[in-house]
This record gives structure tokens, sequence and C-alpha cells, in this order.
């Protein structure tokens, strides 16, 4: 595990410095967590199985290269839109385990969670974190991006995602530091994780039509970026930064002219 501090900086973003070494975003070594796989492929955020080479690792993911709608992306040029679906959060009670593939921490979550976007109703699967943020809002960058991934009743993804920025220390985010299992373990016990600290206080959002951020990239996953932002301490960067051997974030995608709807502050809870 490492031990010395790993440095984020928003003015070098894109680049994380290892005791004697320094290495570009996308080319980090394997120091010793095992590779995440999906259907047996072996997929990550450096080397061969780097974001720009996802497309090529299997043939289940070629819409890594090929789609057209893919995530994440800057989020600017939005109209606003007085008139978007109200959020409601429907969330409570300790998660069933936390999951370490090598590159991402699973938060687990058991059926009784949900998010509803006006009338469509998606149930809580997982939670877990990028550092730094794979989204940009108007090409600004951010430290961190909480990812609240949810599925409907069709199988239809729904991911909430939410930006930090710096400032105080997060309960939640540490409260993640904390539960994290070694890489390729799994966790079931002796951590609290309760989703209704995820619900926010302001139900403004940004939404566009995109797909999940790591292999097969699927598309049609309908993205809310909530307008809200949390705060997360340098410390705790540089501590989930060394946790998962580097950055684990995708590079921004093409909006290929997508639309992106917005809303005012929305009160909530």
């Amino acid at each position: 595990m490492l031990r010395k501090r790993i440095r984020f900086n928003l003015g070098m973003v894109g680049r994380v410095f290892l005791p004697g070494r320094a290495f570009a975003s996308g080319a980090l070594p394997d120091e010793g967590s095992a590779p995440a796989h999906q259907e047996g492929v072996s997929w990550g955020y450096w080397g061969a199985g780097a974001p720009n080479n996802w497309g090529c690792l299997s043939p289940d993911f070629g819409a890594c290269d090929e789609g057209a709608a893919q995530s994440p992306i800057n989020i600017t040029g939005y109209t606003e839109d007085r008139g978007a679906p109200q959020l409601s959060f429907r969330y409570g009670g300790n998660a069933r385990a936390v999951s370490h593939n090598g590159m991402i921490a699973h938060v687990e979550y058991d059926a009784g969670n949900s998010v509803a976007v006006g009338d469509r109703v998606y149930g809580l699967d997982a939670m877990h974190i990028h550092v730094h943020a794979e989204h940009q809002i108007d090409a600004q960058l951010f430290p961190a991006e909480m990812h609240l991934v949810h599925r409907s009743e069709s199988g239809c993804y729904a991911v909430v995602g939410r930006l930090f920025r710096f400032g105080e220390p997060d309960p939640v985010v540490q409260s993640l530091i904390d539960a994290y299992p070694r890489p390729g373990q799994r966790r079931e016990s002796g951590f609290t994780l309760n989703a209704a600290d995820y619900a926010p206080a302001d139900l403004g959002y940004y939404r566009y039509s995109g797909s999940l951020t790591t292999p097969p990239c699927t598309e049609g996953v309908d993205w809310i970026v909530l307008r809200e932002t949390w705060t997360v301490s340098q410390e705790q960067v540089n501590r989930l930064a060394a946790l998962h051997n580097g950055f684990n974030f995708r590079p921004i995608q093409p909006g290929n002219g997508r639309a992106i709807i917005a809303t005012g502050p929305r009160p909530g809870r």
C-alpha cells in the first residue's frame, strides 16, 4: 500500500506523483493491484488497458471507441428548463458490501433505495468514486466525483453524479475511505455507508443521454449530474488516489451536439 502522499493539483491535472517518479495520466505503472475485468477481459487506467485502448480489448467494448454518445463530457451549452422533471430520492439503510476490483471500490446496496426522475423510477445498485472527477462543468475541473448507479425494472441505467471541490473533509468520503477493502477483496461488515447520506439538499441538476464510463461503455444511460457541489480535502483526495494506485477517471468524450438540460436550484429533502 502506498504510504507517501500523492499530490493532486488542479493546475497539473493528468499527472500523479509517486515517490521519485512522475507519470502521465493513462500511463501509470501497475503497483500490484489486480486489473479490473469484464467478462474475462482486463482493463484499467494505464498501460495496455488504459481508456484509449478499451475499444480494442474486446468486441463487447466496441462502444468505447465507436459510440456517438459516450461519457463523461464537458457539460456546457446547456439549456435551462424550468419544466424539467423533479428529482425524488428515497434512500436509507447501510450498504450490503464493499468490493474492490483494483480500479474502483463498489459500494453495493440491497433493493429498496431509489431515485425518481419525474415518473421514471430507478433502483440504486451501487456507489463508487473517481479521482479526479470525470465530468467538467463549463470546462471547470473538480478533484473527485461520486457516481450513484441505478437501474430501472426494465434494465435501463441512470447515474447520478455528485461533484466535489476542495475544502473541508467530507464525512461520507471518509467513511468510504475507512471501508475500503484491499484490491480483489470484499467486505460485508464493519462499516457505515448509509444511502440516506447521499441525498442532496438542492435538487437542481444537469441531464443528458450518455454512457457508462467504464467498459463496456454501454450507451443509453440517463445522466443526472447534480448542480450542488460538496467539499473534499486534499488529504482525502491523496488517500483515494493511493487506494486506487493513481487516478481512476476516463477522459472527456466528444459531446457530438447532444442536448443538455439544466434546472435551477430546487430545495430537496
